[in-house]
């Protein structure tokens, strides 16, 4: 509600107050006087609230005010003229009407009635007191003249004094319904702001000028304060059913008397701005209905709203528009319905007196829900077992209806219990004050609660720290949402396999067992919010989900599902096992049929979160979900000033069991870069349907290992793992004589090879290897290999292979292709995060980076031809594998090789290091012991020429400078001769 303290200066604005509160200590909490009036009557210290006349949307002032309920009693209805929305009582003495206001509490306006304009009793006789324009009866259309002598009244009289209209009733009765409620009734209304339990009060504390004004709110009613207590109002009225009916058909009356109820939409009213206004609410109180863009704070009182356009406010010169029905000129006093224009006693209704109609509207409507109530405010149901006694009962005190306290029982009203909402309606909190008012009532031993909320973590992390939380997942991340399903599918096979060792067929069999030693695990909770999303990532997960729910009631696992969309989202396969619907309100009337039979969810007021229609298979009602708040309000309360801060439910019920025995968890976390191998492992393998993991290993007995990704998915890292773990583990490097070589040591050596790369490496062995790939096969065959590539390479390798690491990155065609399910195939990407395929299943695996040098991809069997800086004087070189000095010493060399640069650049670094030797074209025959023989340029065909054979990585396809091979003593190397200076 809207506070007036500072519209009217010493105000203490709106306070909700509960039912039975004490005026003292509703006065003492708000720091104001002692004596408070309501409407005519002087109020004790011990008056209770809920008590008339201190009901729903009463005013108190220090000193007699109008009335903010209805009259018991006779009383008059100010229903058009300067006054309109005015109520006059009249008790049993004679009541003087006029400019002066004796007797009445307020003096009219109008300037065209006369100080004492006339008289009635509460018998309903009145007469004329000598008034300048006299008083005029109209009953039944018929106009009476009022004279010296009593006319008796009838109950829907008329008098007219002045440039007035008032209404005679007989006894007080209850506001009628606003007329005018089935009009544009295929079009949108916006509810008013909600009424509080207990009592509203608007109160101002003044000092001469004004008055106290409270409000006050019980469970019932709602009441409001303002500061200075101005004339009450009543909104004008339909006079007669058939007037409103004629005005519709024949148009307006040439009385001027108009039914404002009955009036056909659209509404133009023209005049000056404040004249205009005025008329407005005179409409919009006759026809109890906000009106369009007029918003003032008077008007939370009335609960629906005119379609948008209505009413529509012009200046005196603007024309009507053309689709508006109806034109009301304030200037001229006319109306004109549908083009018929006919006179019009103008209803000008001020601020003041709109806000006394509406309390009056407001107090006669039967109390409506709490907008705002704490769970601590509750009557908490308490569980009906003690631990180890008897089968369980969950049971969550949710909020408040008319009838008191909602409670939901898992066990009568589940087991499964969907929540829906639209934006702002207020799911999220109903799901935490439920989650955590279950937790608070039953301690871990009884219950575990899984948490999956498809927001990002914004409805349910205050949750996250209950000692009975099994999980929370945050991430939308397929895989992720899947590895809940997967976490709970594995519980209750576990749940299963219990029940059949024990011969049971039900959880609720094992909990009335009532054995301490053999005691049922605790109940299970699931929820899921934003449950429609599971759809959009994961087709087959909603019917996966709705497979487990049909085996939850046997299983002691309930879910609660939540969504903002359920249209589509709630699956027959999902409807069929939810006995519980919790609708808060919803963005169409469609939806609210769909979930509750009806549009009553489409209806709720858009300004009380958490206002929802409770559906149970034993009936539904309405209620207010209450704030997840573990402390209490005040039994007073002023609504512009912050109510006490509470401890979270959350939090009170983490504290109520602190030191209970952590609880497993129902799933496990994602695997994150952070996580460290165990030794001799690359990373882990997480296996979510087993509800673990293990560590990721290569058994080189099984055959190769095969990395495949896409370039910077984290292949190298990899194989830098596979080397720091695996014994013996040699790389296969890049320069294509060295590579060639590598393959035949490794089969020599009988070591471990490993392969980067291995597109670009086969396909630059072709030219010195023919039949690359199917040599580096054949070595695979030998000894254990582990290749790293692309999707595109190597396909007949993933058959035999016995781990296929795939990561993260390809397309989920490609992915399938080497073998990765589907569910798997859109993991985050991530270096070294991928799928494992191999003989122990297959799982989302993680390779862990190693520090800066531990990731090298094995020791060499070949090293790069490359004189070091520091090569000995003597040496004229390196040569073999180990790239060793190449000394010659006492011996003869000869150098083989055509006339041309590279022999005399080879003559000269022999001769620059006093090596005897002398040039020829062709080897010598013979035996080659104890000679040294060099030859320079040696390519393949050179070789060949010289009837030398080559074996793989002797030479290169392309020598570079200086490379050449030594023959000594029969045996054939390769050299790199140092540079001639």
């Amino acid at each position: 509600m809207t506070s007036e303290h500072a519209r009217h200066g010493g105000g203490v604005g709106d306070v909700d107050v509960d039912p039975g509160t004490a005026l003292a200590k509703i006065l003492d909490a708000v720091r104001a006087p002692a004596a408070v009036w309501c409407g005519g009557t002087r109020l004790d210290a011990g008056h209770a609230a809920g008590r008339s006349p201190l009901v729903h949307a009463a005013l108190l002032t220090t000193s007699p005010g109008l009335p903010s309920q209805q009259p018991l009693g006779p009383h008059l209805e100010v229903v058009a003229g300067p006054d309109a929305g005015g109520l006059v009582a009249v008790g049993r003495d004679t009541l003087v009407v006029g400019r002066d206001g004796t007797g009445v509490g307020f003096a009219f306006d109008d300037p065209a009635m006369s100080a004492r304009h006339f008289a009635v009793d509460g018998a309903g006789r009145a007469r004329d007191l000598g008034s300048t324009n006299g008083t005029t009866l109209v009953r039944r259309g018929r106009p009476r003249r009022v004279g010296r002598w009593p006319r008796a009244l009838r109950d829907g009289d008329v008098l007219l004094a002045g440039g007035s209209v008032l209404r005679w009733r007989a006894t007080g009765r209850a506001a009628a319904e606003p007329a005018g409620k089935a009009e544009y009734s295929d079009a949108p209304t916006r509810s008013a702001p909600p009424s509080r339990p207990g009592l509203a009060w608007l109160g101002g504390v003044g000092g001469t000028a004004g008055g106290l004004a409270l409000a006050a709110s019980t469970g019932r009613w709602q009441l409001a304060a303002v500061a200075l207590a101005m004339p009450a109002a009543m909104g004008v009225a339909a006079l007669v059913a058939g007037r409103r009916n004629r005005a519709a058909r024949e148009g307006p009356p040439n009385d001027g008397l108009v039914d404002l109820a009955g009036l056909p939409l659209p509404i133009a009213i023209r005049g000056e701005a404040e004249a205009a206004r005025a008329a407005a609410r005179a409409v919009a109180l006759a026809r109890g209905a906000l009106p369009g863009k007029l918003e003032e704070p008077w008007m939370r009182w009335l609960e629906r709203a005119l379609a948008p356009g209505a009413i529509v406010l012009l200046d005196r010169s603007s024309a009507a528009p053309s689709d508006a029905a109806t034109v009301l000129d304030v200037d001229r006093a006319t109306v004109e319905i549908h083009g018929r224009a006919g006179p019009w006693r103008p209803a000008l209704v001020s601020a003041t007196a709109a806000d006394a109609a509406g309390r009056r509207l407001a107090s006669s409507r039967e109390p409506d829900l709490p907008a705002s109530v704490r769970w601590a405010d509750l009557r908490a149901a308490a569980p009906t077992r003690a631990p180890g006694e008897g089968p369980r009962r969950l049971l969550a005190a949710l909020g408040t209806s008319g009838t008191g306290t909602v409670t939901l029982d898992l066990d009568r009203d589940g087991p499964h219990v969907l929540v829906a909402g639209t934006t702002g309606s207020g799911k999220s909190i109903l799901l935490e004050t439920l989650v955590a008012a279950l937790a608070h009532a039953h301690g871990p031993q009884d219950l575990g609660v899984g948490l999956i909320d498809l927001k990002g973590g914004a409805g349910l992390a205050a949750l996250r720290d209950l000692p009975h939380a099994r999980g929370l997942l945050t991430d939308l991340a397929p895989t992720h949402a899947r590895r809940a399903l997967l976490g709970i599918a594995h519980e209750l096979r576990s749940r299963k396999g219990a029940l059949a060792e024990r011969g049971l067929t039900s959880w609720a069999q094992w909990e009335a067992r009532g054995r301490e030693a053999d005691r049922a695990p605790a109940r299970l909770v699931v929820v899921v919010d934003e449950f429609q999303e599971l759809g959009a990532i994961d087709p087959g997960f909603v019917p996966e989900l709705a497979r487990l729910a049909a085996q939850g009631r046997s299983l002691g696992m309930h879910l609660i599902l939540a969504t903002q969309r359920p249209a589509g989202a709630v699956t027959p396969e999902i409807r069929a096992n939810v006995s519980t619907v919790i609708a808060l309100r919803t963005a169409t009337a469609g939806e609210s049929q769909d979930l509750i039979g009806d549009r009553s969810a489409a209806d709720l007021p858009v300004g009380a979160p958490g206002r929802a229609i409770v559906a149970t298979a034993a009936g539904r009602e309405t209620m207010q979900a209450a704030l997840p708040v573990a402390r209490p309000r005040g039994a007073v309360r002023i609504v512009s000033e912050p109510g006490p801060a509470g401890v979270s439910l959350a939090t009170a019920a983490a504290a109520r069991w602190e030191g209970a025995p952590a609880v497993e968890p129902l799933w496990l976390p994602p695997l994150t870069s952070d996580a460290e191998p165990r030794a001799g492992a690359l990373g882990w393998v997480d296996l979510p349907e087993a509800r673990t993991r293990m560590p990721l290993r290569w058994d080189t007995t099984a055959g190769p290992c095969v990395v495949v990704g896409p370039r910077g998915s984290g292949r190298s890292s990899i194989l830098g793992a596979i080397a720091s773990t695996t014994p013996q583990c040699v790389a296969l490097p890049e320069d294509p004589r060295e590579a060639a070589r590598t393959l035949d040591l490794a089969v020599r050596h009988g070591v471990a090879l490993i392969v980067d790369d291995v597109e670009r490496t086969v396909a630059g062995l072709d030219p010195i290897l023919r039949g690359a790939e199917q040599a580096l096969e054949d070595v695979a065959r030998r000894v254990p290999v582990a290749v790293a590539c692309g999707p595109g390479w190597g396909a007949r390798w993933s058959g035999r292979a016995g781990l296929r690491i795939v990561l993260s990155g390809l397309d989920p065609i490609e992915q399938t292709l080497w073998g990765v399910p589907p569910s798997l195939t859109r993991l985050a990407r991530e270096p070294g995060r991928g799928v494992a395929i191999g003989v122990d299943g297959t799982g989302e695996c993680l390779v862990t980076r190693r520090e800066r040098g531990q990731d090298g991809h094995g020791r060499r069997l070949v090293v790069p031809l490359v004189c070091p800086p520091d090569l000995a004087p003597d040496a004229v070189g390196v040569v073999g594998d180990a790239a060793r000095p190449l000394v010659v010493t006492d011996t003869p060399v000869a150098v083989v090789g055509p006339a041309g640069p590279a022999r005399a650049e080879a003559i000269a670094v022999l001769s620059a290091a006093g090596v005897s030797c002398h040039a020829v074209t062709r080897l010598e025959h013979g035996d080659s012991t104890g000679r040294v023989e060099i030859v320079v340029e040696p390519s393949p065909a050179h070789l060949a020429t010289l009837g030398l054979r080559a074996f793989p990585g002797l030479v290169d396809a392309a020598p570079p400078r200086g490379r050449v091979v030594v023959r000594r003593g029969g045996i054939l190397e390769a050299a790199q001769l140092r540079s001639p200076e």
